[in-house]
């Protein structure tokens, strides 16, 4: 009798965890990822992307819901969203996340990258993983893909060749103090502006211009009040693609494995229609009577920036700079 009754026991008890071996593995997992780029931009075209390849990668046990144009929030509320845990992936800038996580500020400097290529290469190097694996966790998040929004040069009503040429000029620029500290060292007097109050304070000349990257001069329509565009390139964009770290490690190694499958594929589909979206702006942008600026002297206005620099060594030490200046010349 006792022997039939635990036998019957462990039935139970194998059955029942059994159950849950199942269930486990027929769980399935969404996460809202957001960003404040309109839907035909390159940027989210690649998320949409992602979110097809990780359906694909894990069959269907992860879901990806990309939510464009700011529907979640804008980019700080994406941030705090994220790290909190209401949103599971949002699309942070450097300039937003620096305030929680100051190793980020290093990616203001000016002409830390002098190409697209050296950006990438940094990215792909131990200092992407170190941002992703360490620096990032630290603030409740993890990285798990990078992505190009270009990189930002000067427009407005007269060409910038050289610093001499940005003297006095209002120049509206994001809120941060390395940016600031660039502008006003290339000459110019850098002006924080609401991003939804550029068009009218370009419109009444209440600043002389700004600066951004090509994509966000044509879809701002800025260029209806700025008929000239200055490959400076000064600052560059890289935005990470962040997940809660918490959400993040809920998910079955399997699934991770899946996910980062499915980044390198979406990785490579981003560059592709990122350069193939930011050659056509610039044809669109030339068509809408714009002077576009090639003949640049970015030596000069690279070597003007060097005071920022210094201050960036004095406050933060050279350790990740140079960590950043070996990776970008492998």
């Amino acid at each position: 009798m006792k022997k039939t009754l635990s036998m019957a026991i462990l039935f139970t008890l194998g059955f029942l965890l059994m159950g849950g071996m199942i269930q486990a593995q027929d769980k399935k997992y969404v996460a809202k990822l957001g960003l404040i780029m309109p839907p035909d931009h390159p940027n989210n075209r690649t998320w949409v992307y992602l979110s097809e390849k990780v359906k694909e990668k894990t069959g269907g046990k992860l879901e990806i819901q990309v939510f464009h144009s700011g529907q979640l929030g804008q980019q700080k509320d994406l941030f705090l969203g994220t790290q909190m845990g209401t949103i599971q992936m949002a699309m942070i800038p450097f300039t937003i996340a620096a305030a929680w996580v100051p190793e980020s500020k290093i990616f203001d400097l000016p002409y830390l990258f002098m190409a697209r290529e050296e950006m990438w290469r940094v990215f792909r190097s131990p200092v992407g993983k170190k941002f992703f694996n360490e620096i990032y966790p630290k603030a409740g998040l993890v990285g798990i893909m990078w992505t190009d929004d270009g990189s930002r040069s000067f427009y407005g009503h007269k060409p910038v060749r050289r610093p001499s040429d940005l003297k006095g000029l209002k120049i509206r620029v994001p809120a941060s103090e390395i940016m600031i500290q660039s502008i006003n060292a290339l000459g110019a007097i850098g002006t924080p502006t609401a991003w939804a109050e550029v068009y009218l304070a370009l419109q009444q000349k209440v600043i002389d211009g700004a600066e951004n990257s090509p994509l966000s001069f044509y879809n701002s329509k800025h260029w209806e009040v700025c008929k000239v565009y200055s490959i400076t390139e000064h600052f560059w964009l890289p935005c990470p693609l962040l997940v809660n770290k918490k959400f993040w490690e809920g998910l079955p190694p399997e699934i991770h494995t899946q996910v980062q499958e499915a980044v390198v594929d979406a990785e490579q589909y981003g560059i592709k229609i990122y350069g193939e979206e930011e050659n056509k702006v610039m044809g669109w942008l030339k068509e809408k009577g714009v002077q576009v600026i090639t003949d640049v002297d970015k030596e000069a206005l690279q070597k003007q920036v060097q005071p920022v620099y210094d201050a960036y060594v004095k406050q933060h030490g050279t350790e990740l700079l140079n960590q950043i200046r070996a990776a970008r010349k492998r």
